[in-house]
């Protein structure tokens, strides 16, 4: 009887352990699991958003110079609901490349880029300007439109003639912020950040000289005067804006 009991203790201790082993081993299976789930979650999270279960719609990808508020205008959708399906924390600081999942959206949509919107942009500069801005004439030639401040008959800078082909001068020193042509109306576009106040722009260029992120000096030519966009002849349209609110230019000009 002694020996029968010794037995079944014995069987008893090895079910015991089996069954302890069987446990680790399913809970590190279990935490395996997890552990490549929470893994795939972050690399998901970092390429593209992840949109809820069968939610429909399309993916934006950000275009140089674009904003969140101009693309969820585009697209008609809230700015909050689309900020917090994407996990993005501060809608102003989205990036060229990035894609943005729009719900309910069935196709990509082109969205404008808006001189006030690039004006505004601060960005990186490896130099300011002087405190102290003095502007310079950018063309000579004969003023044919002054600014115009009031809402009724707002012209936000001044025109001013030229032959084509004229060579445009900066009008100070300054980072090239802009330097396309994808903003209606202004036809080849050139603005220049001078200081974190401080910018210039040059519209209806026959040609751009100057890149985006290039620092010019004053004097320096950076386009030729021509009749793109919604021009009636040659010149060039010149504002000069501080903290993106237009100023009269012949207020600062030497």
């Amino acid at each position: 009887m002694a020996l029968e009991g010794e037995g079944g203790g014995a069987n008893k201790r090895v079910t015991f352990l089996n069954r302890m082993l069987k446990n680790i081993l399913w809970l590190s299976f279990l935490s395996l699991i997890l552990l490549m789930g929470g893994c795939t979650r972050d690399r998901v999270s970092l390429e593209k958003p992840s949109p809820p279960h069968r939610m429909k719609g399309v993916y934006h990808v950000v275009e140089r110079h674009q904003t969140f508020y101009r693309i969820c205008k585009t697209y008609g959708v809230d700015l909050k609901r689309v900020a917090s399906l994407n996990g993005i924390p501060d809608p102003s600081k989205i990036e060229t490349g990035q894609r943005i999942f729009i719900p309910g959206a069935k196709k990509v949509l082109k969205v404008e880029i808006y001189i006030d919107d690039v004006a505004a942009e601060q960005g990186e500069r490896a130099k300011i300007a002087y405190k102290k801005l003095d502007f310079i004439w950018p063309v000579e030639g004969k003023i044919t439109r002054v600014f115009e401040g009031l809402e009724n008959k707002r012209h936000q800078g001044i025109d001013i003639s030229a032959p084509l082909g004229t060579p445009i001068k900066a009008s100070n020193a300054g980072t090239i912020i802009y330097s396309n042509n994808t903003i209606k109306g202004y036809g080849n576009l050139i603005i220049i950040r001078h200081s974190e106040e401080y910018v210039t722009i040059y519209a209806h260029n026959q040609v751009n000289l100057v890149e985006e992120r290039a620092w010019v000096e004053k004097g320096q030519t950076i386009g030729k005067v021509g009749q793109t966009g919604r021009a009636s002849g040659p010149h060039l349209h010149f504002e000069i804006r501080r903290n993106n609110k237009v100023m009269d230019p012949m207020l600062f000009l030497k």
